[in-house]
C-alpha cells in the first residue's frame, strides 16, 4: 500500500519542472563528462525509477517481458548485424569522405588481435552500452520526455530525437563522423524501441549486438576492410 508520503514524493519527482531539470541534467553530464558522463546519468534515471513509483517505474520505462524471448533474441541479433555491417561498409567511409574526418576508433586499438581486452571491450559494449545507455536514453529521456510533452506520435519522434542528438555528442572522442554516427545509431535504437511497443529489452539486446559485431570486427581487424570494399 503506498502511503500518503510516498504519493507526495511521487509527485514531487513527476512535476513538469523537476523533470525538465532532471532530464537536461541527465543530457548535460553525459556530454560534459567525458567517458564516464553516461554512469552520471544512469544514476540520475535509477533515482527516479525508484522514487518516483508509479510513474517512473521499472515496467513504465519498458522492462517488461516480450512475447517470446527466442524471437527477440533472433529478431535483434538480426538488428545488430545489420546496423553495424551498414554502418561499417557504407555509413562511415560516406561520412569520412564528406567530413573529411574518419571515424575515430583508436581508443579501441589494444582489443585488435588480443583476446583479453577484446573480452573486457564486450563487457563494457553490454554493460554500459546496452543496459546502462538504453536505460537512461531510450528508457528514461525518451519515455520521461513523451510523458511530458503528451505521448502522441510527434511527441514520441521528438522525443527520440532528443534522446539521439547527446548520445551522439556523448562520443566527441570519435571525432566528428563518429558523433554522427553515433546519433544515427541512437535515433535507431528509439526507433526499435517505439516500433516494439516500448518494450526497453529489444533497444538494450539490439545495442548489445550492435556492440558485439563492431567489437568483433575490430578484434579480426576487418572493420576498416569493410569500408573499402565498396568505396575502393
Amino acid at each position: 500500500m503506498v502511503t500518503e508520503s510516498a504519493e507526495s514524493t511521487s509527485k514531487i519527482w513527476h512535476s513538469g519542472p523537476v523533470l525538465i531539470v532532471l532530464i537536461l541534467l541527465a543530457l548535460g553530464v553525459t556530454v560534459g563528462v567525458e567517458g564516464v558522463g553516461a554512469i552520471g546519468a544512469f544514476l540520475i534515471a535509477i533515482i527516479v525509477a525508484l522514487i518516483a513509483r508509479k510513474k517512473g517505474s521499472l515496467r513504465d520505462m519498458g522492462f517488461r517481458a516480450p512475447d517470446s524471448w527466442p524471437r527477440l533474441l533472433g529478431t535483434t541479433i538480426l538488428y545488430g548485424l545489420v546496423i553495424q555491417l551498414l554502418f561499417l561498409a557504407v555509413v562511415e567511409p560516406v561520412l569520412g569522405r564528406f567530413t573529411g574526418s574518419p571515424v575515430d576508433v583508436s581508443a579501441l586499438d589494444s582489443v585488435r588481435g588480443n583476446f583479453v581486452p577484446f573480452l573486457i571491450w564486450l563487457g563494457i559494449g553490454w554493460g554500459v552500452g546496452g543496459f546502462l545507455e538504453e536505460f537512461t536514453f531510450r528508457g528514461f529521456v525518451v519515455g520521461r520526455v513523451r510523458w511530458l510533452l503528451g505521448s502522441g506520435s510527434a511527441a514520441t519522434w521528438f522525443a527520440v530525437l532528443i534522446a539521439a542528438i547527446p548520445f551522439g555528442l556523448a562520443h566527441a572522442y570519435q571525432g566528428v563522423s563518429g558523433m554522427i554516427t553515433t546519433g544515427l545509431t541512437g535515433f535507431l535504437l528509439g526507433a526499435i524501441y517505439v516500433l516494439h511497443r516500448f518494450n526497453l529489452w529489444y533497444a538494450i539486446f539490439t545495442h548489445g549486438f550492435i556492440n558485439t559485431a563492431g567489437i568483433t570486427a575490430i578484434y579480426l581487424d576487418v572493420d576498416k576492410g569493410l569500408g573499402r570494399l565498396i568505396f575502393g
